[in-house]
């Protein structure tokens, strides 16, 4: 990696053709090789060089995939020309490429950003290509396939990823080892989410690792039973969550012995 690429990424192998790319907010993005090409799941904040790390990494072609829209997985999107993402949170995406929200945003990064970060070309980035994606197309790397799960709830259309070869799910912000987040705006109904988790369970024989869009190490499996259990207790009455103040305001929050989840009581 160059000097300031070392300044704001954490580059790790987790298998032969699977980099971890880590930035210094704690966001993930993931590599995938394949023979033919490779596959960079999220994009992070865009504040580093992650085009130039990629390329450095593989000489494949790179098709990117955005598990969700929101900031910290997009905003990088710019970096590169062949981007996929669901129709339901396209308009998601663009959000974040308006010139005033880009404006907004980086003020809240002036202490962090790396040295030879440039500022204007952040803020007037624009995205070239993208193509609209949906439950159950599969990414063809040769040798090595993700499949794409819609997993809709934090965002309209948050997917996660399976890599049968592996036995990975590629989970973005949708199952974490921490608190999972549906008091956004973005967020879909409790229930809806219910619906999504249960259908990525569905695929479980598949695989034995999770990895997440923020945590520093792989999920245990065992989240996704907690989470269906804790999210049907809570629609059904059985328990409720505790009013907190969180950086996205009050909301009530749940903790199950892996997991948590922060949700709104007029969004189940």
């Amino acid at each position: 990696m160059t000097d300031e690429n070392n300044e704001w990424f954490n580059l790790k192998e987790i298998n032969d053709g699977i980099w971890n790319i880590s930035d210094k907010t704690g966001v993930n993005s993931y590599l995938i090789e394949g023979k033919r090409e490779s596959l960079l799941i999220d994009t992070g904040w865009g504040l580093g060089n992650l085009a130039e790390l990629v390329q450095s990494l593989t000489p494949l072609p790179i098709k990117v995939v955005l598990t969700h829209g929101h900031p910290d997985h997009v905003n990088g999107a710019y970096q590169f020309p062949d981007l996929y993402i669901t129709p339901e949170d396209m308009k998601l995406l663009n959000t974040f490429y308006i010139k005033d929200t880009r404006q907004g945003i980086i003020e809240n990064f002036k202490a962090i950003t790396p040295s030879n970060f440039s500022k204007d070309d952040w803020i007037n980035a624009k995205i070239t290509k993208t193509s609209p994606i949906k439950d159950g197309n599969v990414f063809d790397l040769g040798e090595r396939k993700l499949k794409v799960i819609k997993c809709p709830g934090h965002t309209p259309g948050s997917i996660c990823l399976l890599d049968k070869k592996d036995e990975i799910l590629f989970s973005g912000d949708s199952i974490l080892a921490r608190p999972v987040l549906m008091n956004l705006e973005t967020s879909l109904p409790l229930s809806t989410y219910l619906k999504s988790i249960k259908h990525v369970n569905n695929y479980s024989a598949n695989f034995s690792t999770i990895l997440s869009g923020h945590d520093e190490k792989p999920v245990n499996t065992i989240v996704i039973e907690e989470l269906i259990k804790g999210v049907s207790n809570i629609l059904e009455g059985r328990i409720e969550g505790k009013l907190e103040k969180t950086r996205f305001g009050e909301a009530l929050v749940c903790k199950f012995n892996n997991t948590a989840i922060i949700y709104n009581e007029n969004n189940l």
